[in-house]
């Protein structure tokens, strides 16, 4: 499977886990909400009827490459433990974006980037608790949180990323056009 295939169905994976946790029950979004840290959603029921519906909703020639994707349970309880504080746009802003223009301080992210795992995530989903009303690009959520791992090394790049959002967001912004009349 080629690097754009991939770039797709694991588009297809996040667009269709995201979907399916909006028609989950409340009492199971409840039970998501509730959870403390990433990993207990693995003893959670409506984490695994999410990871079923989410599987069920595609056809034979896809079946084998989603459960591929959703093998990992570890992996898909990160990104659905932020969810229930997440609102969904396609091709929105990035948490990162989205924290700088709620004026989350510097000290906060830092708690987050410096903290090692589950630390991490409890702290990155308090932030996001707070502008819940808030519309990111929970795709683009999804792929940062994909590569968010365990340990040190395997976060490092993730967190990178959620800084640089954070501190670029507004470059583009902040420079105005150079007048050329001389």
């Amino acid at each position: 499977m080629s690097h754009a295939q991939t770039k797709e169905a694991t588009q297809r994976f996040l667009d269709t886990l995201h979907a399916e946790f909006d028609g989950l029950s409340n009492g199971d979004k409840a039970a998501i909400r509730r959870t403390v840290e990433p990993d207990d959603l693995l003893l959670n029921p409506a984490f695994y009827r999410l990871v079923q519906e989410t599987l069920n909703q595609f056809q034979e020639t896809e079946l084998s490459k989603a459960r591929d994707f959703f093998k990992n349970l570890s992996q898909v309880a990160r990104l659905v433990y932020l969810l229930p504080f997440i609102k969904h746009q396609p091709l929105g802003k990035s948490l990162g974006t989205v924290l700088r223009e709620n004026e989350i301080s510097e000290r906060r992210l830092f708690l987050v980037t410096r903290s090692e795992y589950p630390q991490d995530l409890i702290q990155l989903r308090r932030l996001c608790q707070q502008f819940k009303d808030e519309t990111v690009d929970a795709i683009k959520l999804g792929k940062l949180l994909l590569y968010w791992g365990k340990h040190k090394t395997t976060s490092e790049g993730s967190k990178r990323q959620l800084m640089k959002d954070f501190y670029l967001s507004f470059a583009s912004e902040k420079m105005e056009p150079v007048d050329a009349d001389y």
